[in-house]
């Protein structure tokens, strides 16, 4: 794999609180060859803190950063996305290793642009918020349950680019089209209207139930083609659902 990947690796920092962090991570992004930077729902953007934290080195990538009021818009030209979680447990989804996280990333990066997504300071990314990427991760901690925010923009940040490091000149072959994480997402929201139609899963919780299929789409990295055929799958589930409806 080229080290031009590295251009289709994007750092997202949701509703990051402190300047500071928005400055280092820009020299993060810049120092590890990292395509852009992105944040959403900023705290505080104040520039002076921001411009001294990023050095001469991050100012471009401080000057070209965006700003999104979601994740979900921030996601939005994604084929994949890293969450990145200090915390632990069944609603946190399958946690892989930082250096499997990013030589995933970066083989998926071979079709698209791929996210680093990292929660605020005090809380971290929401459930809701790690659903919506394709991987979770989960950096390893001796004693500290978590890390600075710029510190773990480092950590990942490194990684993938060692993972391109390691791997030039062993590049895989894309012959498919993956498709992209709206597509995934709206597979996946058809699925469980589906399953919810069929009497599979209660209609009040059906995320919860939903998560072993959402793991297993995530690893499988579907193709667009094969999206499209598992929502036509879906959608005459639920024709039949109606016409059988009609009947009773």
């Amino acid at each position: 794999m080229s080290l031009d990947l590295l251009e289709n690796i994007v750092v997202v920092l949701v509703r990051p609180r402190f300047p500071e962090n928005i400055g280092a991570a820009a020299r993060v992004t810049a120092n590890m060859g990292l395509g852009a930077l992105r944040v959403t729902a900023p705290e505080r953007l104040w520039p002076d803190p921001m411009q001294r934290m990023a050095t001469a080195q991050g100012q471009p990538v401080l000057e070209a950063m965006t700003v999104h009021d979601s994740l979900n818009d921030a996601l939005a030209d994604c084929m994949g996305a890293v969450a990145t979680t200090a915390r632990q447990g069944s609603k946190r989804g399958r946690l892989i290793p930082p250096r499997s996280a990013a030589l995933q990333a970066l083989e998926r990066a071979q079709g698209g642009k791929v996210a680093l997504v990292f929660g605020p300071e005090d809380k971290g990314l929401t459930t809701k918020e790690v659903d919506a990427c394709s991987l979770t991760t989960c950096i390893p901690t001796a004693q500290a349950s978590s890390l600075n925010l710029a510190q773990a923009v480092m950590v990942l940040a490194y990684e993938v680019r060692m993972a391109a490091l390691n791997s030039q000149g062993h590049a895989k072959a894309m012959p498919r089209k993956a498709a992209s994480l709206a597509e995934l997402d709206g597979l996946k929201e058809h699925l469980k209207q589906a399953l919810v139609a069929i009497g599979s899963y209660l209609p009040d919780n059906p995320d919860h139930f939903f998560r072993p299929f959402k793991n297993v789409l995530d690893r499988a990295q579907p193709s667009s083609a094969e999206v499209r055929a598992l929502r036509g799958m879906a959608r005459q589930i639920l024709w039949l659902k109606r016409e059988l409806d009609k009947n009773d």
